[in-house]
């Protein structure tokens, strides 16, 4: 949907770090950590407005996929990037 999706982290990762090293590789990304008590477990991509596109999304979940990986997280940015074709078709 084009509005903003809230994303869990794994246990034992810091949201508000992975944001920060996804960010660094490309800033002008729609990432922000969750606000107050939920900033260490959530991130929230806000894919609304001019971010309102399949690309955005795509690129929001490689650069987290990046960032997990980078802390040594298992991930699989293939089937997240099939998950996004086959929910958004309409871009």
């Amino acid at each position: 949907a084009p509005v903003a999706t809230t994303l869990r982290v794994p246990a034992g990762t810091d949201a508000t770090a992975l944001v920060a090293h996804a960010v660094a590789a490309d800033p002008v990304l729609p990432l922000v950590a969750g606000g107050g008590a939920l900033a260490k477990e959530m991130i929230r991509v806000n894919h609304y407005g001019p971010d309102a596109t399949r690309g955005t999304v795509l690129s929001s979940l490689a650069a987290v996929g990046a960032a997990l990986a980078d802390a040594g997280v298992r991930v699989d940015i293939e089937a997240a990037r099939r998950a996004v074709s086959e929910t958004w078709t309409s871009r």
